[in-house]
């Protein structure tokens, strides 16, 4: 007997099959879906003399593409026991694939087998007018499809004009229910953590990486699945680039940009004033971000006299422990430097430029007062800044309604939208100037009241950051090394500013800028 008479008197005997089944949602898992399916295909299959070998149960999958684990099984295993199965069972045609090309793909590798599908809710026959309606009702498959996609991104659009965001919610809140509709409020555990987060970052201390070791140290926990993961900085971009924490709902896919439902995290002079530090749009106090370590504050701020590298810090094993050092990396002989020895020499350039305790008080007031000018000045120009924004935002939403009336293509709305909101960020940005400079000096002459005078003691009892950003603040072109001494090309402009007017006397300050 050839194989195919073989094959053909097994089916005589016993007729063998596979069910496949399918569901795309675990609801539907949970609403025994599955269990209707195979009942229906254990039905049809006992009602036409078939012995159900195996059951492959896709749950809570999409039929959009064919990578679908029990798929790629009941395939293999078609191939491997072709001889033996002659049919496998299917609720609809749909469970295989919502896509025309891939149901007829799928359908003729099964019939090169010599394997047929066979629906239990729809006509699959042997036959030309069989094979029609089996293609029709798979490109049925695809048009339903698409029309619920359509249906979806449809009401995703309206959500999102309606002020509410789609998807998960962003870090510091939580998805909730709420009168039968999904909302998004603040999570309690972790909102207050986030929000302090944000703070800290608009001080202008800290680089993404840094930030996110910080929010790592508060507790910050960012949710994959079902994992609670540790801040990563690639986080700490995505985060502190969301509009959504000042209130707004965005989205480039629907062209959407309007304040939000849920309750804000921050103000917008906050989210200006922290993408200008990320762009370095704002003065950072010239501090370089390098790799930090509790343990060499100096690394990455001092530069080799002979070679021009910058030097760097380690530990070195010595008798009875390891020993922290700082030195050159450079080819050429280098002597490694005791860390307390190397810091010490630091310290006492530090008191070269310090100030006298008695000149603080007059530079502060007199740093006061101009800026109090300047001050003014800027106030006095808000109105004009305001109403420029109030033009813009007249004109951007004057731009979306002419995108969604057809009159701009999408291309050019985006085109056209991307100037706009750059022109948004830099009145916003100028707008918010005053109020926050206002904070800032401030805050800089209490500075100068209470440390300034003592520079050394600050930089001694300041935290790793805070360490940094004195000395990018006081060196902003690092300082050199070289004989066992420290020096520097050039002062930042305010110490500069400082140094020549304590060795001038207070009658003769003129100061045009500060």
């Amino acid at each position: 007997m050839t194989k195919q008479e073989i094959k053909k008197h097994n089916m005589e005997v016993t007729k063998k099959a596979y069910i496949y089944i399918r569901v795309s949602s675990e609801e539907q898992v949970s609403n025994y879906s599955l269990d209707n399916q195979e009942e229906y295909c254990r039905k049809e299959a006992d009602h036409r003399g078939y012995v159900v070998e195996k059951v492959y149960r896709e749950e809570g999958v999409s039929a959009k593409n064919i990578n679908r684990p029990e798929l790629i099984l009941l395939l293999e295993d078609s191939r491997k026991n072709k001889n033996e199965i002659s049919a496998v069972f299917i609720y609809k045609i749909d469970r295989i694939s919502r896509e025309t090309f891939d149901y007829l793909a799928i359908k003729k590798r099964l019939a090169d087998y010599g394997i047929r599908i066979i629906s239990v809710t729809e006509p699959t026959e042997d036959s030309p007018t069989g094979e029609f309606l089996e293609t029709l009702l798979a490109a049925s498959a695809k048009l339903d499809n698409a029309t619920k996609g359509l249906r979806s991104r449809d009401g995703m659009r309206k959500r999102l004009e309606s002020g509410w965001a789609n998807g998960k919610a962003a870090l510091g809140y939580i998805n909730i229910e709420r009168n039968e509709k999904q909302i998004i409020e603040p999570d309690p555990e972790q909102f207050d953590l986030v929000k302090k987060s944000w703070d800290e970052m608009s001080t202008g201390a800290y680089s993404l990486e840094t930030m996110a070791t910080y929010m790592n140290k508060l507790g910050i926990l960012v949710k994959i699945g079902n994992r609670k993961n540790p801040v990563r900085s690639q986080h700490a971009q995505r985060l502190f680039r969301d509009k959504f924490y000042c209130g707004y709902v965005v989205s480039q896919k629907f062209n959407v940009d309007r304040i939000g439902n849920h309750q804000p995290m921050i103000s917008e002079e906050t989210f200006y004033k922290v993408q200008a530090i990320i762009d370095k749009r704002s003065f950072t106090g010239g501090i370089k971000y390098t790799k930090l370590n509790e343990n060499f504050p100096l690394r990455g701020h001092v530069i080799c006299g002979i070679c021009g590298l910058k030097m760097t810090g380690s530990f070195s094993r010595g008798r009875g422990g390891h020993y922290p050092y700082y030195y050159c990396i450079g080819k050429h002989f280098c002597k490694s430097y005791q860390k307390d020895y190397f810091e010490n020499l630091f310290l006492e350039y530090l008191r070269e430029i310090q100030p006298s305790k008695d000149f603080t008080p007059l530079f502060s007031e007199m740093v006061a007062e101009k800026w109090e000018s300047r001050y003014s000045h800027l106030i006095s120009n808000q109105k004009k800044i305001q109403d420029d924004l109030e033009a813009l935002y007249t004109v951007r939403k004057r731009l979306v309604s002419k995108n969604l009336s057809g009159v701009y293509s999408d291309e050019i709305f985006r085109e056209q939208m991307d100037l706009i909101e750059d022109r948004i960020i830099v009145a916003k940005s100028n707008n918010n100037e005053a109020h926050l400079q206002k904070i800032d000096i401030k805050i800089v002459t209490k500075f100068m009241n209470n440390f300034l005078w003592n520079l050394d003691k600050a930089w001694k009892e300041g935290t790793l950051n805070q360490r940094k950003l004195l000395t990018g603040s006081i060196y902003p072109e690092n300082v050199i090394f070289e004989n066992n001494k420290f020096r520097t090309t050039k002062l930042s402009q305010s110490f500069e500013l400082i140094r020549q007017l304590s060795t001038t006397p207070t009658s003769s300050w003129v100061v045009e800028e500060i």
